[in-house]
């Protein structure tokens, strides 16, 4: 059934036009959902390759996630790494492409104006996902282009699906972003720098199975992940607000008497089952 925006209560602090926008971003995941459920049974959460996430020593280049969104977080990086997992999550199966107008996926990514500027923006992030090797795009005249999925390195080699079945005891390859990310909205809701530290959340917790709370440091974020501090901090006062996360700060006893503290992030996956349009901070 398609959600509507009426069916969920208004939130006072978003304006008139943002409940709108992501009401629509809303339908538009459900929607898109469905018809991925009809041709593939197996459709869950989004799996993301950790090559993608992180950089496995300092000296390494920024890693792939970083390189798309940019090291301010500004708007055109936004669209990209958005709209890179997106196309991820809607190509499960078969040669992981999708053929979609432009003004579905700026719909789905809660792009105002998404009919006019909105698709502008959508296809500026196509030809730059093309020219940087992520996806593969075909024209077809008169017709949507088909988007065919590359892997996450941006070498411009095939995507495949990774394993959902690891051998026991190996090392994990990928991690997951929840399918309600789309389906709730909270794609449209956040920036793509609150998504990208989220993601290395995900990373730090195996998905957030830990229960314990976690401890990424503002100098462990830029050496493994190249989220710079003013990123972090935005990306996390927005988790917070919508409460994603809750932090809280613990003082150790060092050497010789002096103290330290580390701020510990608690994870709150449960909050992603209710949409942003309905939370009241």
């Amino acid at each position: 059934m398609k959600l509507q925006v009426d069916d969920q209560p208004p939130n006072p602090y978003l304006s008139a036009d943002d409940q709108l926008r992501l009401g629509f971003a809303q339908s538009a995941g459900a929607n898109l959902a469905q018809r991925l459920s009809l041709k593939n049974r197996d459709l869950r959460e989004c799996p993301i390759r950790i090559e993608f996430l992180r950089r496995e020593s300092e000296r390494d280049a920024v890693p792939p996630m970083m390189e798309m969104l940019g090291s301010g977080g500004g708007r055109g990086g936004d669209v990209r790494l958005k709209l890179y997992l997106s196309l991820i999550w809607a190509s499960p199966g078969g040669k992981h492409d999708t053929a979609f107008v432009a003004t579905d996926w700026a719909q789905l990514l809660g792009l105002p104006q998404y009919s006019t500027n909105g698709k502008r923006r959508v296809y500026e992030a196509l030809s730059w996902l093309a020219t940087h090797r992520f996806i593969e795009k075909q024209e077809r005249p008169g017709r949507p282009s088909t988007v065919t999925v590359l892997h996450e390195s941006g070498m411009g080699d095939p995507y495949t699906k990774p394993s959902s079945r690891p051998a026991k005891g190996s090392t994990p390859t990928y991690r997951r972003l929840q399918s309600s990310w789309w389906t709730n909205a909270w794609l449209a809701a956040l920036s793509g720098r609150a998504l990208a530290f989220w993601l290395a959340l995900m990373d730090e917790s195996n998905n957030g199975s830990k229960t314990d709370a976690v401890w990424l440091s503002e100098s462990l974020t830029s050496k493994k992940y190249a989220i710079s501090p003013y990123l972090r901090q935005h990306a996390m006062r927005e988790l917070k607000h919508y409460g994603l996360i809750t932090t809280r700060r613990e003082f150790t006893r060092e050497a010789f008497g002096m103290k330290s503290s580390r701020t510990k992030i608690s994870i709150h996956l449960e909050e992603l089952d209710q949409s942003p349009i309905a939370r009241l901070d």
